[in-house]
């Protein structure tokens, strides 16, 4: 470190001296401090009077070197400051007009200038100079400690957007209280021991001379969205207590929970995965987990990042991908961008980009909230057991299809005579209704090809926190009829679900529509995948008929080539049914 400060210093010095350098100026000020000189300037008294109700004139008397862009009177609303609290005044008014170290107009400048709080400005010119797009009146006053600019206008503070999210003031005067109190209640602090100052140990605890605290917030973290950053740039919705209030009921319904929710348990059992006869269980404050998830949910599509390829257009420029899609920092696409952005009452500039009041969060549910579920047979996420069959992921290459391709579970049986059966986990689903599909494969490996004829047994908790049982059957009476007289099998209970079993075609791709179904209670956030606990429901996928019949042997495949179940929230299916 020694070694890298001499080295900075031998190459360094000029370069320091140029940058903290006074230009030259015939007004005699430079023996003076830049408060002393502040001072003796007429037109510098309502500036004056500001700073000094702060304190920070004392700084300005010290050694340390300052810029200071000051406004002259009667270029800024000296009243539109008096009544600010002391911290206030010196935060958004005072620091907002000095930076540390030496900034000259001398030549052309294309500077941004971090100032005191933080903020940055352009200071810009080339013979005429201008600070945030105000005008220079009087560049490069010396002092002995800094510099002096005078300039028509006050610099306007902005928030950047957590200065703004977090202040509960300012959120009450417009109506964001509930999103504000939201995005405070995520705050936390803790002590830097590596930054903080140690001092004595007293009864055996480690004392500091001077702590550092450090504030973080989850919620920002969460959304990948850095509110902090002033070189940041995002554009946010910011919804009122109103639009709060519907996106809220709108969601909450899909995040019902119970006490305590159950779900098959699958253990190994002599080498045999089974259903043990003891549930998975698991035990949550069913009023905190529905609405800390609705929050969830509710503030993840609010934020847009103006440097996202997507968002560009937001921020004047040019997306590749148009205007109709936004993407969130939480990487969600949401679409009909022009339908959002319209519910805007009033804009809020901040100092890292722009806040849009809406009086309503025009998102599409299965877009947020209520997502549309894939589960990937090919994954061992989602598969539960296999028995009576051996499974390999196999990979299709299509140029055809937008992802090149596509991949699938074959559950190959060992012999004519096994039974394969594929289940499913269903993790992460909400209390609300679905339509089911299946989405078979051909059966490359085989010469014939043959379909499949396969049922679907649903197992999930219901509102009492018992496990029951769904089974998804064809309830085509076309389908029945032909099926009864190809195979002359009476329509009875023992053969109920050989007739009512699906068929699929197995000369293609084949998303087969199974049924809808409601979930009484909410899965979402239950499964554990880390502790492979799986609360949930599952599916289970095997064929209806003896391995002993013949002819049905003969007609249908035993092999199961899966690759997904899909699970589409019913406001989708209606949004794709009327845009068919």
């Amino acid at each position: 470190m020694m070694m890298a400060a001499g080295m900075l210093t031998a190459t360094s010095c000029t370069d320091f001296s140029d940058y903290n350098e006074v230009v030259p100026d015939a007004n005699p000020t430079g023996d003076r401090t830049l408060w002393e000189n502040i001072l003796q300037n007429s037109e510098l008294s309502d500036f004056a009077a500001l700073v000094q109700k702060t304190g920070f004139n004392e700084n300005l008397n010290s050694a340390h070197y300052y810029t200071v862009w000051a406004p002259l009177n009667g270029q800024f609303q000296k009243s539109d400051y008096e009544n600010m609290s002391t911290s206030e005044l010196l935060r958004k008014f005072v620091k907002n007009h000095i930076a540390e170290y030496g900034h000259s107009a001398s030549g052309k400048i294309e500077e941004r200038v971090l100032m005191l709080n933080d903020k940055s400005y352009d200071f810009v010119g080339a013979g005429s100079y201008s600070f945030n797009n105000l005008a220079i009146q009087q560049a490069n006053m010396p002092s002995s400690n800094g510099l002096i600019h005078t300039m028509k206008g006050a610099a306007v503070f902005y928030p950047n957007l957590y200065e703004y999210l977090t202040d509960s003031v300012e959120a009450s005067k417009v109506g964001l209280d509930s999103l504000s109190a939201y995005f405070r209640s995520k705050e936390s602090t803790y002590l830097d021991e590596d930054l903080s100052v140690k001092g004595p140990i007293v009864d055996g605890k480690v004392t500091y001379i001077d702590s550092v605290i450090v504030k973080t917030n989850s919620l920002t973290r969460r959304l990948h969205a850095d509110f902090e950053n002033e070189d940041s740039s995002y554009t946010m919705l910011l919804p009122t207590n109103t639009a709060w209030t519907k996106g809220r009921n709108a969601a909450a319904s899909r995040f019902n929970y119970i006490a305590q929710t159950k779900a098959e348990k699958f253990v190994d059992v002599a080498g045999t995965i089974s259903i043990s006869p003891d549930p998975a269980t698991k035990d949550i404050d069913a009023g905190e987990w529905k609405d800390s998830l609705t929050h969830s949910y509710l503030v993840s599509y609010l934020t847009y990042s103006n440097g996202d390829e997507y968002n560009k257009w937001l921020n004047g420029g040019t997306s590749i991908y148009g205007t109709d899609t936004l993407r969130a920092t939480t990487y969600a696409k949401l679409s009909g961008a022009q339908n959002i952005l319209k519910q805007q009452i009033s804009t809020v500039k901040m100092s890292n980009g722009v806040g849009l009041l809406v009086d309503s969060l025009d998102f599409r549910s299965w877009e947020t909230y209520e997502p549309e579920l894939l589960f990937p047979a090919y994954s061992s996420w989602y598969r539960a057991r296999i028995l009576s069959g051996t499974p390999t992921r196999i990979e299709v290459i299509d140029p055809s299809m937008e992802d090149g391709g596509y991949s699938y579970l074959e559950v190959k049986a060992p012999s004519q005579y096994a039974k394969p059966e594929l289940d499913l986990y269903l993790p992460d689903v909400q209390s609300t209704t679905y339509d089911f599909y299946c989405v078979f494969v051909p059966n490359f490996s085989s010469a014939e090809r043959l379909p499949n004829r396969v049922i679907f047994t649903l197992s999930y908790c219901d509102e009492n926190g018992e496990l029951k049982t769904h089974e998804f059957l064809d309830e085509s009476q076309e389908n029945i009829d032909a099926f009864q007289a190809e195979f002359n099998l009476a329509d009875n209970a023992t053969n109920k679900t050989t007739i009512r079993a699906f068929s699929n075609d197995a000369s293609k791709l084949d998303t087969l529509y199974l049924g809808e179904f409601t979930f009484p209670v909410s899965y979402a956030g239950l499964t554990d995948y880390s502790k492979d606990e799986y609360i949930c429901p599952n599916i289970k996928i095997t064929s209806p008929f003896s391995v002993f019949n013949a002819k049905l042997r003969a007609a249908f495949s035993r092999d199961l080539c899966i690759a997904a179940i899909i699970l589409k929230p019913k406001k989708l299916v209606e949004y794709e049914e009327s845009n068919k």
